[in-house]
C-alpha cells in the first residue's frame, strides 16, 4: 500500500490517536498508523475528490465528503463501506459524527447542512436558507468558514442539535 497521489485535503486522528485519515484529492480516504506512518486502509469507492474526513467518537467509523455529491461511512478497522449518504446535488465540502456517534451531518455547495441518521444513513434534516455566492471560486472547503453564514449554521448545528462545531472544524 502507497501513500495519496492527489493533493491532501484534510487529516484527522483517530480520538485514541492511534491513528490518522487523510482525505484527497485522489477520490480516496487512507487510514495510517499514527506511531509508524505506515498505511493501514485505504477507502476507495468516491467518484470524486475526497475533501474531508472523520473519525466517529468510539473511532470504529469513519465519514467521508466528497465532490461526488455524497458522504460516505466507512468501518475504520477493514475500510468496508457501510452507507452512502446521498446529498443532493453538488459537492460535499465537509462532514462529522455527533458528539455520541448516532447523527452525522454534511455541509455543501448547495447551500444546505443535512443531518444524518448515523447507523441507518437515513436523512433526519435539512438546513437550508444559506445563501451561496455561485461566482465565488473555490479554493478549498473549509475557505469561508468564518464568513456570517457559516456561523450562523455553527449556531444552529451547536443550540438546535447539541453539535459542537461539527461542520465547520471536522472533529466535535
Amino acid at each position: 500500500m502507497t501513500g495519496h497521489t492527489g493533493a491532501l485535503y484534510d487529516a484527522a486522528f483517530s480520538p485514541d490517536g492511534k491513528r490518522i485519515v487523510t482525505a484527497s484529492a485522489d477520490h480516496t480516504a487512507q487510514v495510517w498508523d499514527a506511531e509508524t506512518g505506515h498505511p493501514l486502509t485505504t477507502l476507495i469507492g468516491h467518484t470524486g475528490p475526497v475533501n474531508d474526513a472523520a473519525f466517529s467518537p468510539d473511532g470504529k467509523r469513519i465519514i467521508t465528503a466528497s465532490e461526488d455529491a455524497t458522504a460516505r461511512v466507512w468501518d475504520a478497522d477493514s475500510g468496508i463501506l457501510l452507507a452512502t449518504l446521498n446529498a443532493g446535488s453538488g459537492v460535499v465540502n465537509d462532514a462529522a459524527f455527533s458528539p455520541n456517534g448516532d447523527r452525522i451531518v454534511t455541509a455543501g455547495n448547495d447551500g444546505t447542512a443535512r443531518v444524518w441518521d448515523a447507523n441507518i444513513g437515513h436523512p433526519l434534516a435539512i438546513l437550508s436558507g444559506h445563501t451561496v455566492e455561485s461566482s465565488m471560486p473555490r479554493s478549498h472547503p473549509m475557505e469561508n468558514a468564518s464568513s456570517p453564514p457559516a456561523k450562523t449554521l455553527q449556531h444552529k448545528l451547536q443550540h438546535e442539535y447539541g453539535m459542537p462545531n461539527p461542520a465547520l472544524c471536522g472533529q466535535p
